[in-house]
């Protein structure tokens, strides 16, 4: 199943049903952008929390 969602052409097998074939550049560009939206959502969150955190301290310099 692996093999197959790396294999350069993206036609299903007509013998058995749910197992479509993948581009290896689409398979790519998807955790990519997976990989993309988490680490921005990541840093986001941390950045928030931080925010929080430096707003309740009451602390006004800003590190950088």
């Amino acid at each position: 199943m692996v093999a197959s969602l790396f294999a350069d052409t993206a036609t299903a097998s007509s013998g058995a049903l749910g197992q479509t074939t993948f581009p290896l550049g689409t398979v790519l560009a998807v955790v990519a952008t997976a990989l993309l939206v988490f680490v921005s959502v990541g840093v986001a969150y941390l950045s928030t929390v931080e925010w929080r955190d430096r707003r309740r301290r009451g602390s006004p310099s800003v590190r950088s």
